[in-house]
């Protein structure tokens, strides 16, 4: 991806983001007043990581939120999108991660993967959801069909033919580093 400036942000964008500016906040103050327990004790222990999930909350949809800002910069600087808002539909909702239009009309969905790879290639059920995702994303009628990730791990194991072979035609990017690989036709 190139250095051009960020899109602009829409209102509902702009408060997410307040959201996790919070979060950070709340986790700072919190490691600023609490020391990991020097014990082995299991109840310290506890406390003190549920100190920390309280103040991040859902740190995955924060992950995917932030991940679909770079998928809205992507395809603005790719097709010249119009109309999309990545606060716009909440993470982990039903159907497609990503609906968008291009400036000349063409209709572009996604799926968006936080994933981390359990092992090579992925664990069973981050597989088994990974085919789902992918087998919707071959069939959906539209101009460009995307995989988004954010690992470079997930994306060399959606690279190989085991999984690409699954989405003929779909386009996996990996929003880090820019790369991307057109799943082969069968």
């Amino acid at each position: 991806m190139n250095d051009r400036a960020d899109p602009p942000m829409s209102a509902a964008e702009l408060r997410f983001c307040d959201t996790i500016r919070e979060k950070d906040r709340r986790l700072r103050l919190f490691l600023a007043n609490s020391d990991f327990p020097a014990s082995d004790n299991a109840r310290d222990w506890l406390a003190y990581l549920i100190g920390i999930k309280s103040a991040l909350g859902n740190i995955n949809n924060d992950l995917g939120f932030v991940a679909t800002l770079l998928i809205k910069q992507y395809l603005e600087q790719r097709f010249g999108i119009v109309n999309f808002d990545a606060a716009g539909k909440a993470q982990g909702a039903s159907g497609v991660d990503i609906e968008a239009v291009s400036a000349d009309g063409l209709s572009i969905v996604g799926e968006l993967k936080t994933t981390k790879p359990y092992q090579p290639g992925f664990g069973a059920a981050q597989r088994t959801q990974i085919i789902k995702d992918l087998t919707r994303l071959a069939a959906y009628k539209a101009d460009y069909r995307f995989m988004f990730v954010v690992d470079e791990d997930a994306f060399a194991a959606l690279c190989r033919p085991s999984l690409s072979g699954r989405a003929p035609g779909v386009e996996v990017v990996d929003l880090v580093t820019g790369k991307s690989f057109v799943c082969p036709g069968t």
